[in-house]
């Protein structure tokens, strides 16, 4: 037996691309992943811009209003006559946030703000998109 046998120093050092690519492939995932984060909801609506927003962090009841009046909250699909019904069990302390589209009816949003309202909700907001 040769225990003098010469290691060869090119076998010895740690090849480094696959941690390469681990990495690479992870920065994409989370680079992707960060742009649909801000998809929260399937529900199409396009917010009117404006430029003086706040953001709300409160907890929050969203009720959104669609193109051809309809009405989801919390994305769940309601008609109008079963929103007073469906927010009966929801916490009154809550802030209710109204994303309605831009090219809803006006007279439409109020009739939903005030069903809002007689259900106890004193705290209500408009959703908008920030305007640069």
């Amino acid at each position: 037996m040769n225990f003098n046998k010469r290691i060869n120093t090119e076998d010895a050092l740690m090849d480094l691309t696959p941690i390469v690519d681990v990495v690479f492939n992870l920065l994409i995932f989370f680079a992707l992943s960060l742009n649909f984060s801000q998809v929260t909801s399937s529900i199409n609506i396009k917010l009117p811009k404006a430029k003086s927003s706040e953001v709300v962090t409160e907890k929050q009841v969203v009720v959104s209003i669609e193109k051809g009046n309809k009405i989801y909250i919390n994305d769940k699909k309601l008609f109008i006559d079963q929103i007073p019904n469906y927010l009966d069990d929801i916490s009154k302390d809550k802030v209710v946030v109204i994303k309605a589209d831009e090219v809803i009816d006006h007279g439409f949003v109020v009739q939903v703000m005030d069903l809002i309202k007689k259900s106890g909700f004193n705290k209500l907001g408009i959703a908008v998109k920030k305007q640069d």
